[in-house]
Formats: C-alpha cells, sequence, structure tokens
C-alpha cells in the first residue's frame, strides 16, 4: 500500500513540517512499539541513559528537550519498575544521578528489539542516505536552540502585558474559581 502523502499547505512552514514530522515519527514508534515493554518516549530515555551514562533530571531534560516535569515523571515509573538506580550527582549536591541497572538494561535491550524492526523499515523507505538526512536534522535541532531568545510569547498574551485586552488563555486557579459550597 503506497505511503499517503500530504502535499505542501500554503502559508505553512519548514517548523510545521517538522511539527508533522514528529507527530508521524510518534505514531509509527507508537504503533510498532505496541508490544514492547517501553514506550518510545522511554525507549528514548532509557537509549539516553544508556548511552551518557548517569544523568541528573536537569540534564535529561536540557538533552531531549522536554519539560523536567516530563522526566520526573519518566524516572518514577523506571524507579517504579525496578529499572534504575539512583545516586546523589557529584557535581550538585541537591540533585542526583539516574543510571539503568540490569533490570533496565534487559528492558532495553527487549524494547530495541521493536525499535529495530521499525527502524528498518523505516530507513528502507528514506528518500536519501541516512546520514545525510541526520546531519540536516542535527542542523535544524540546533536552529531550534538559541540562547540568545527568550520564551515565545504569543501575540495575545504581548498585548495583555502591554495593557491590551486580547483574549485571555489563563487557566483558573482555585482563588479565582467560583466555589460551589453554600455560605462560601
Amino acid at each position: 500500500m503506497p505511503a499517503p502523502t500530504r502535499p505542501p499547505i500554503k502559508g505553512t512552514s519548514l517548523l510545521f513540517d517538522v511539527f508533522v514530522l514528529a507527530q508521524a515519527a510518534q505514531d509509527l514508534l507508537g504503533r510498532g512499539m505496541v508490544d514492547s515493554p517501553l514506550t518510545p518516549s522511554e525507549y528514548a530515555l532509557y537509549s539516553h541513559i544508556g548511552e551518557a551514562g548517569p544523568c541528573t533530571p536537569t540534564q535529561l531534560a536540557r538533552d531531549l528537550h522536554v519539560p523536567a516535569t516530563t522526566v520526573t515523571v519518566w524516572l518514577r515509573t523506571m524507579q517504579r519498575r525496578g529499572h534504575a538506580d539512583r545516586a546523589p550527582s557529584a557535581s550538585d549536591g541537591r540533585s542526583y544521578e539516574i543510571s539503568l541497572n540490569d533490570a533496565g538494561l534487559a528492558a532495553h535491550a527487549r524494547a530495541r528489539e521493536a525499535f529495530d524492526a521499525v527502524n528498518l523499515r523505516f530507513l528502507e523507505r528514506l528518500p536519501r542516505p541516512e546520514g545525510e538526512l541526520r546531519a540536516a536534522l542535527a542542523a535544524i535541532i540546533s536552529a531550534t536552540v538559541d540562547p540568545r531568545v527568550g520564551p515565545v510569547r504569543s501575540p495575545a498574551s504581548v498585548t495583555r502585558a502591554a495593557g491590551g485586552d486580547g483574549p485571555s488563555r489563563r487557566r483558573a486557579t482555585p482563588r479565582s474559581r467560583p466555589s460551589s459550597s453554600p455560605g462560601a
């Protein structure tokens, strides 16, 4: 069956296409690793720790470009499964380093079988050599990291910050929600 294609959409950008690529890769890995002992995200985490060695949660968040809260959830899951060892960080006494133990390495090896099968089929369909595409992707990933740029703000939030009445997307906090209890 031929692969579905998406014609270029007028007015979109390379960054939009990268977003679509990320979603498609997650879907591909999710379907291909459905019977794996690890999810695709967990497989990526275990792979990184296996390659990089013991890492702090902050290092993992930075290296994998995910929020620290996501890393915290992933690490709790690893520890609950008995797949990780935790030790005080030598460079930051307030933090810790996580590494894969034998059970984590075994789970990663079992998950690698599913990943490798998906990856092989994916590589066979690439229009250019893997090395060439990986170099281009490395440059694209680097372009997304610009220390000179602060958090991206939507035009509406900029308008509100300047005193305008742009649409508000703020979530209600517990103090701002109306109380449903009588007499409150």
